[in-house]
């Protein structure tokens, strides 16, 4: 991570407005978001945010301008002013995605110094201010937005102190509780959101049938990639920007299972995600009809990748390429492939403010190099990469398609490809007002008859309850979702009470054998009581390494959920399945590490408490496989770590003994 490129320390003796003025200069001058190219403007471009097409824009607006999605008017100054160079300097310091709840966080600032009467001076914002301007944002938005609103308003404030642009006698705090999740599964709260974040049977019975019955390009290039976000929880962004390449056959411990390479997103860096064995072909499909639909604009993107200056002619338009002046109808011969569509094509060439040029009578025509200059002009503007993808070239996307290959009442291009973004397919899904959906033009519906909307996130949500389902842990969860922070995990479950209960049910009726402790390899199921008494354990519980010795009856568990780390668990030596799970705890452990260390060096807060404690952990797993994997740590031998790390070690018949030195078949102290 490279070190900040502005810093600005306030000068003591000067008045909180010279020091602002000084702020505002230096911001003014900064490479950081190209400020000293857009300072003056009131509209700024902030790049290409990922699977689309357009730029992110930061709009310096009034908080009533923005209610009524308008640019103007802008900020007061000299309100405008600070403003962009807050946003610059905090963009430097906390970088985010997007400047919206930031700029909201302005915009609910600014309203409230005129509803205060202060007029528009960021120097005279006190606590007043800042709870009116918290007031305004409930006001405005829903509480879950208006408490990260909340958020950066606490941030801004403790920025302007620490500058000395305003003056507050103690640290101010926001006050806004954190909006309450929907906790339970049985409330009517509950059933709604279940309604709302998961997709209907109907639903995907529809997607189902769309994927087998598309033919045409954009049909197939919108059921395919809805295919595929059904084979992996993975944003539509992601989706996007999976390369031509993008399917891996597993080797090793893979072996047998197929990978889709995905890029990251959030943080999350590229990874090859291995898909479940049922959706192998699936996705198989889905990647193949991708690659088949976007094949002509493939070949497009190829072709202006090594003759970026050079106009692409199809097979039937070849023959035009040294021909100085062009016809009507050889124009739109070019561009979409039919004499026909001469008065098209005129249209075309007065859009592009084209020179006419004589060819006898009443013809008119155009000059072959304007055609290529007005064509070349229409290359995306990243291009050779795709928009949000700086490291991903055209030529080797899948998301391309021919120019308005994806709109059913324009002519599509023959010379000139176009990026697809995310909502060239979402506005398919039946959300978009006046725009016919996939699902209505194959005659699908929901089970009551009403029309089908559907939400890409949606099919995420689908994923990550179906393996919260199936059991899998919140590590495999967050990993399998390219998902950094395990807690984002409970917003995606939406399991019914039945659901969560059924793997109990089903233990039960089983008698507690499979559902809740592996079987061992032998065979044996059940341990005997007598059995158990040899253990010399008054009290004790499985775990996923081992046992337990913890006494519940005296004292809740202090270390719920983090074993490893406990001086109560206990291993036994032979118990294969379990030393596998310890071996799976050490690979999610180092992956976690990384994450974590990762999330330090961006100066997250608190990652150095999951440095340390992953850390701690991962010297644990590692030792107590150390000890497992000893040879001369006989079968049957239990070993327990104290809190500093030092193996406890016992063979059936010896007590529990610090062990030294360990020799084959006995312990010695």
């Amino acid at each position: 991570m490279s070190a900040p490129v502005l810093h600005f320390t306030p000068r003591a003796e000067l008045e909180p407005q010279f020091n602002l003025q000084a702020f505002i200069e230096l911001c003014r001058n900064s490479e950081v978001m190209d400020a000293h190219l857009q300072f003056d403007k009131n509209v700024w471009e902030d790049g290409f945010l990922k699977g689309q097409n357009k730029t992110n824009r930061v709009i310096f607006s009034t908080l009533e301008a923005a209610g009524e999605s308008r640019p103007e008017p802008s900020f007061p100054e000299p309100f405008l002013s600070f403003a962009k160079a807050a946003v610059v300097y905090l963009q430097d310091k906390r970088p985010v995605t997007t400047q919206s709840t930031r700029i909201a966080a302005l915009r609910c600032l600014e309203a409230a110094l005129r509803q205060e009467s202060r007029g528009s001076r960021p120097t005279a914002v006190d606590p007043v201010v800042l709870d009116t301007a918290v007031a305004l944002a409930k006001r405005q938005v829903s509480p879950a937005v208006a408490y990260r609103i909340a958020g950066q308003l606490e941030y801004i404030s403790e920025f302007m102190a620490s500058k000395q642009f305003i003056s507050l006698r103690q640290r101010w705090k926001h006050g806004m509780k954190k909006p309450q999740e929907v906790g339970s599964r049985i409330s009517r709260e509950a059933l709604e959101a279940r309604k709302e974040k998961l997709p209907s049977a109907a639903v995907l019975r529809a997607l189902a049938g769309i994927f087998n019955q598309a033919v045409e390009p954009p049909d197939v290039m919108t059921s395919s990639m809805t295919a595929v976000m059904l084979c992996a929880p993975e944003r539509i962004n992601e989706v996007l920007r999976l390369r031509r390449n993008c399917l891996v056959e597993g080797d090793g411990e893979f072996r047998g299972k197929l990978g889709l390479r995905w890029a990251g997103s959030k943080n999350f860096e590229n990874t090859t995600k291995w898909l479940p064995s049922d959706m192998a072909n699936v996705a198989r499909e889905a990647v193949d009809n991708l690659i088949r639909a976007s094949g002509p604009a493939h070949e497009l993107a190829a072709w202006y990748t090594a003759n970026p200056t050079k106009l692409f002619l199809h097979d039937g338009a070849a023959h035009l390429r040294d021909q100085r002046v062009l016809s009507l109808s050889e124009l739109a011969l070019i561009l979409w492939g039919s004499e026909d569509a001469g008065n098209q094509a005129n249209v075309w060439a007065r859009g592009y403010e084209l020179p006419r040029q004589p060819m006898g009578g009443r013809r008119v025509g155009v000059l072959f190099e304007d055609v290529e200059r007005a064509v070349l002009s229409m290359l995306p503007v990243t291009f050779p990469f795709m928009p949000g993808a700086p490291d991903l070239r055209c030529m080797d996307a899948i998301a391309v398609m021919r120019k308005n290959e994806m709109h059913a009442n324009r002519g599509t291009y023959l010379c000139m490809f176009s990026c697809v973004d995310n909502e060239a397919i979402t506005s398919r899904f039946g959300t978009r007002e006046g725009r016919a959906s996939v699902f209505e033009a194959f005659g699908y519906t929901e089970d009551d008859g009403s029309p089908i909307e559907l939400n890409s996130h949606s099919l995420r949500h689908y994923l990550n309850t179906l393996a919260q389902m199936g059991g899998l842990s919140s590590t495999e969860i967050a990993i399998f979702s390219g998902r950094k922070d395990l807690r984002q995990n409970r917003h995606y479950d939406h399991m019914s009470s039945e659901e969560v209960q059924a793997p109990i049910s089903r233990a039960l009726k089983a008698g507690f054998t499979a559902e809740l402790e592996p079987v061992a390899p032998s065979g044996r199921n059940l341990m005997m009581r007598g059995e158990f008494k040899g253990l010399g354990l008054t009290a004790a519980h499985t775990t996923e390494y081992g046992w337990c010795r913890h006494n519940f009856a005296s004292e809740p568990c202090q270390m719920y959920r983090d074993c490893i780390n406990c001086q109560e668990q206990e291993c036994v030596k032979g118990e294969s399945h379990k030393e596998a799970n310890l071996r799976q705890l050490k690979s999610e452990t180092e992956y976690l590490l990384m994450q974590a260390k990762a999330a330090l060096s961006d100066e997250e807060f608190g990652a150095d408490a999951w440095v340390k404690h992953q850390t701690i952990t991962l010297e644990r797993v590692n030792l107590m496989l150390s000890i497992l994997e000893n040879p001369e740590v006989p079968e049957g031998a239990r070993i327990r770590l104290d809190v500093s790390n030092a193996p406890l070690i016992t063979a059936d018949d010896v007590k529990p003994i610090r062990v030294i030195k360990a020799r084959k078949g006995r312990a010695l102290q």
